[in-house]
């Protein structure tokens, strides 16, 4: 121990506050009084009696003042210890030490407790600041919707309080999470755009989302775990990566930077961030899910509207747009390519329809080989393919159909019906969330989509086939009602074959001899009168051949076919470009050939050949009808004549039922109730003599044609003339529930008619005529009446003798219709009549009331 040593324990400095009062009070007190003491000794001072109890006073008011100076001093030292022992407490950083002096103690607890007042105000400040951020994030987590704007504020958080100034959010992409996708940055510009695509092998922040922890990097360049470079756009080799984390898992990351590089980030930023991130991945993954369940709603909304787009009357072109503008209300895209495998070439797809909001360049119907593009790498695994680059493919086909559209990205989803794969819908520039996350919705569509499009398919076919059945069904029915007229027929056809198989141009050609003749043709574009009576060889082009081995053609590509000549073509000016030609055979003889020219909607299929064989077989049966038709004319027109001549002398209803019937002539004494009506001229005689014989002949064939018309009209036949009138028959040979009615409605009408007969008579003949009309009801006796070289078919009976009678009562009323009681109940239509008495019917029993016709009951008049 050195001579310092020992004085500084001596020392004042060193000395508590009671060595300093007794040091005090010594210096003040006792060295005054010592000194007093020498002086009062030395000039005899104390000898004066109150000089000792002056100095006993003053001592005793020195040690009170002594006293509470002490107990002062004790109460401070006290003070100076609490200070000591409470700031050792709560404040251990502080130290432990304690001076010796206890001011200075109390002066170093109140400058400890200065500095910790300081820190925490820094630290509340710093919190405070934390609060406002959260708060701020929790307002606008209930203001906003918009999981974009969140992020970039909580990221744009995280900087201010960290002070940082670069940084990024990226969220794992679903559902392979092996991928990051940038959502926001700020500081890193063109370096980490919005949507650029990070693996997760290669990136660091995987170590945060694996582990579910904040990972922080003091200098990635030392770190161990990493060692390698900062890169240029970080210029500090510190950072933060941040995990976001929900309930279930974590979703994404939040990396922070300096550009100060001497200003590393501590564990105290990562502590100031977990609150902030905590509740913006809460509130993020809240959103996750409304806009999920949103989006479930507006699928199953979508679902719905397929649905009903499918049941509705939409049809071809129209139904797959309706389909596709639904898959856009909740799958966004600029282009949609429908594409099927073609029937005719199953390695190719063919366009069926597409709908675009950019301009494109596509054409429905064309082919396209998809061996060794993504069209048939999508097809052959049967799932949605996802094209994130379009300009990486390299085949010819995906870059005509989607690089060269201006499809940045793009989704193939296989059709599929009844697990085979009838082709692929393509969408371009989708979102990149829905090409992840909705690819089962969109292969849900996609099925929806192949099964109407093969739904569609199958209800063409059938409308193809009910139009295929009408048109046989309509030159059926043209067969039918031609009188084997086969010009109209063959042109019939034709112009049916021309709407009905959509072509260009068609032609029929008959055989004659060794040529082919062209009969019938049809054309768009071309004068088809150039081709009447133009012949060539049999076994000359397409057609000839087709007539010379009596087999269909069909050449889809006539530049590739060695039976084409242009002779055709040069001569019309026509391009044919495929052909579909087939024979037309009766009996295994050839009679033409039926040939159409370039279809307008695909190519010549196997189906249009069988429809075209089908009509050539009508055709061919037709013409053979007609030729037997017209061998059998001449005979049929003999027939024809007997028949007119024969039926002058009997009914045509008789002639009917021999010719028809099976029966050789009708049945003997055949009972029958008829309506049997009789006509007479009054005046007849007096007429004769006026007019002479030959001009009576005439006035009587003019009557009774004009009569005998009026009974035909309505049904009934001439049974016999009678001189100056006939007998007609209503209900025999064939009999009708409205007999009665006929022969009423037949002699009202030839009342009606009688002021045209004497027109006629009176400008020719110079005369006019009167008749009376009697018609009766009853039963009768018919049959072939007389021998075997003169038979009549007529009627016998009581009743036919009644009606003769019943006419010789019409004399008073010039023109009039009289008929019997039997026949007013046998009409159905009412009538007006007057009754004008009663008369026997066979003269001894039976007697009726007779009845004057005035009219029908509808009509407005009388006769």
């Amino acid at each position: 121990m050195n001579f310092r040593t020992r004085f500084s324990r001596f020392s004042v400095a060193s000395q508590g506050l009671n060595y300093k009062l007794s040091l005090i009070f010594a210096l003040f007190f006792l060295a005054p009084i010592a000194g007093f003491l020498y002086f009062a000794v030395k000039y005899d001072i104390l000898s004066d009696e109150h000089i000792p109890l002056y100095f006993i006073v003053l001592l005793l008011f020195s040690f009170i003042g002594f006293f509470i100076l002490r107990k002062l001093f004790d109460e401070v030292s006290r003070i100076a210890k609490t200070f000591s022992k409470i700031l050792a407490d709560d404040f251990p950083q502080s130290g432990t030490l304690q001076p010796q002096d206890e001011l200075k103690g109390i002066v170093n607890s109140f400058q400890a407790v200065e500095r910790e007042l300081r820190n925490s105000f820094r630290h509340l400040e710093k919190k405070t600041e934390e609060i406002a951020t959260l708060k701020e994030l929790s307002d606008l987590c209930f203001m906003t919707f918009n999981t974009e704007d969140l992020l970039y504020i909580t990221l744009e958080r995280a900087l201010k309080l960290t002070h940082a100034d670069i940084g990024s959010v990226m969220i794992l992409e679903k559902p392979k999470r092996d991928t990051f996708v940038i959502e926001t940055s700020i500081g890193l510009g063109d370096t980490a755009p919005k949507g650029m695509r990070i693996a997760f092998a290669d990136s660091i922040a995987k170590h945060a989302v694996i582990n579910k922890a904040p990972l922080l990097v003091e200098d990635i360049e030392s770190d161990m775990r990493f060692g390698r470079r900062s890169r240029p756009q970080y210029a500090t080799k510190s950072f933060i990566c941040m995990p976001l984390k929900t309930i279930n898992d974590v979703i994404g990351v939040v990396t922070l930077s300096r550009r100060k590089a001497e200003n590393p980030f501590t564990q105290e930023d990562v502590d100031i961030l977990v609150p902030l991130l905590s509740n913006a991945a809460f509130t993020f993954d809240n959103l996750r899910l409304m806009k999920e369940n949103e989006d479930r709603s507006a699928q199953l909304k979508a679902m719905e509207n397929l649905s009903a787009v499918i049941n509705s009357s939409f049809r071809s072109s129209e139904l797959l747009h309706a389909i596709l503008n639904e898959i856009r209300n909740v799958i966004a895209y600029d282009l949609a390519v429908i594409m099927t495998l073609s029937e005719e070439n199953p390695q190719s797809l063919h366009i069926v329809d597409f709908q675009a909001s950019i301009p494109v360049s596509l054409n429905r119907g064309h082919l396209y080989p998809f061996n060794g593009a993504v069209f048939g790498k999508a097809m052959t695994q049967q799932k949605p393919l996802i094209i994130h680059d379009t300009s990486v493919l390299n085949h010819p086909v995906d870059r005509e159909i989607l690089h060269q559209q201006g499809a940045r990205n793009a989704l193939l989803a296989p059709l599929k019906v009844e697990g085979r794969v009838t082709g692929v819908l393509v969408m371009c520039n989708v979102s990149t969330g829905a090409l992840e996350e909705r690819g089962a919705l969109i292969e849900t569509m996609a099925d929806v989509l192949s099964h109407a499009m093969e739904r569609e398919k199958l209800l063409i076919d059938f409308a193809r086939r009910s139009r295929e059945l009408d048109t046989l069904r309509q030159i059926g029915g043209a067969l039918a009602a031609s009188t084997f007229d086969m010009d109209k027929v063959l042109k019939h056809t034709m112009d049916m074959l021309q709407v009905l198989m959509d072509v260009e141009a068609g032609s029929l050609l008959l055989l004659d001899g060794n040529e082919l003749e062209f009969k019938m043709s049809f054309n768009v574009g071309m004068n088809v009168d150039i081709l009447k009576g133009v012949r060539f060889k049999i076994g000359k082009g397409i057609a000839g051949y087709a007539a010379a081995r009596g087999e269909a053609m069909l050449v889809k590509n006539v530049k590739e076919s060695q039976y084409f000549h242009a002779d055709f073509d040069r001569m019309t000016g026509f391009e044919t470009r495929s052909v579909l030609c087939v024979p037309l055979i009766s009996q295994g003889r050839v009679l033409g050939v039926i040939e159409v020219l370039n279809k307008r909607q695909g190519e010549f299929l196997q189906g249009d050949l069988q429809l075209l064989q089908s009509i050539a077989t009508t055709v061919s049966i037709a013409m053979e009808n007609a030729r037997l038709y017209g061998e059998t004319l001449t005979i049929a027109e003999k027939e024809r004549g007997i028949r007119n001549m024969f039926q002058k002398f009997v009914p045509k209803e008789v002639i009917d039922k021999i010719t028809l019937g099976t029966e050789e002539r009708p049945v003997i004494d055949e009972f029958k109730i008829i309506t049997l009506l009789n006509i007479d001229i009054r005046g007849y005689s007096v007429l004769s003599h006026k007019v002479g014989p030959q001009k009576t002949v005439a006035i009587l064939n003019y009557f009774f044609a004009a009569m005998g018309e009026i009974v035909f009209k309505h049904h009934g036949i001439v049974d016999k003339y009678l001189g100056d009138g006939f007998l007609a028959l209503f209900g025999a040979p064939v009999s009708r529930a409205a007999d009665a009615d006929n022969a009423v409605a037949a002699a009202l009408e030839m009342q009606r008619s009688m002021e045209d007969v004497n027109d006629y008579l009176q400008k020719r003949f110079g005369s006019t005529l009167e008749m009376g009309v009697s018609i009766h009801t009853g039963e009768v006796v018919v049959g072939n009446i007389g021998f075997e070289k003169k038979m009549d078919y007529t009627v016998i009976g009581d009743s036919v003798n009644f009606v003769f009678r019943l006419q010789s009562l019409c004399k008073p009323w010039p023109n009039s219709i009289l008929i019997s009681e039997k026949t007013r109940h046998a009409c159905e239509a009412a009538l007006q009549v007057e009754e004008i008495g009663h008369h026997a019917v066979n003269g001894d029993f039976e007697e009726m009331k007779i009845y004057r016709v005035i009219g029908r009951q509808q009509d407005s008049g009388g006769p």
